[in-house]
């Protein structure tokens, strides 16, 4: 019963990076820890996003997110909820002017919670990531067709993590801080297992301009 938890959990830490999904609340704000509001450009406080700003090569500092779901499997609810933080990271993104390139490696920690039981926090590292697809930018929303990261648990590939996704990204420190945001509710309905899960995601990644 332990490993079936621990696997219907995996959905909530997938769909903390992914926006392929139905989304029941299309408000991306970012996260209290991450204001994408007003702000100068010339001083310390975060600006809404710039296109142009992207261009050039990011060197990741942090990523973590936060989900908390409710499971239909078969008719058993399953509520969870899954922390994600990274620990060590080399890992960087470059941008041109319409793609995107991703490269390096990184360990985080997945802490999962299901109907109240702990299943303690375990450490994975993955080498030699690179990734690699489109952007476009309306205002301070980026929208691509890959995925910056990836991800592995108890086993298992990150096919959730293909397709679309959608975030807020905002700029600070004179523009050399670059933040991506999330912050929705989702609904996936996986095709082989028929469970539906309703996730509420907040994520965010931090980078440092080189």
């Amino acid at each position: 019963m332990k490993k079936f938890f621990a696997l219907v959990c995996v959905f909530s830490l997938l769909t903390a990076f992914t926006c392929e999904n139905e989304p029941l609340d299309d408000s991306l704000d970012a996260s209290s820890n991450n204001d994408t509001g007003g702000g100068d450009n010339t001083g310390g406080g975060n600006t809404g996003g710039n296109a142009a700003d992207l261009v050039g090569t990011w060197i990741l500092d942090e990523f973590s997110a936060e989900a908390s779901s409710d499971v239909d499997f078969g008719g058993q609810l399953i509520s969870s909820d899954v922390e994600v933080y990274s620990t060590t990271v080399d890992y960087t993104v470059v941008f041109t002017d319409s793609d995107f390139t991703t490269n390096g490696s990184y360990s985080y920690v997945a802490d999962v919670t299901a109907n109240g039981m702990n299943f303690g926090s375990d450490e994975y590292t993955l080498d030699n990531v690179n990734g690699s697809g489109g952007y476009t930018v309306d205002g301070n929303e980026i929208s691509t067709d890959g995925a910056f990261f990836e991800f592995t648990f108890e086993g298992m590939d990150d096919s959730l993590l293909d397709g679309p996704q959608t975030a807020n990204f905002s700029f600070s420190n004179n523009g050399q801080t670059l933040t991506f945001s999330q912050n929705q509710t989702t609904t996936e309905t996986d095709e082989f297992t028929g469970a539906t899960v309703t996730s509420t995601t907040v994520s965010s990644s931090v980078w440092t301009k080189q």
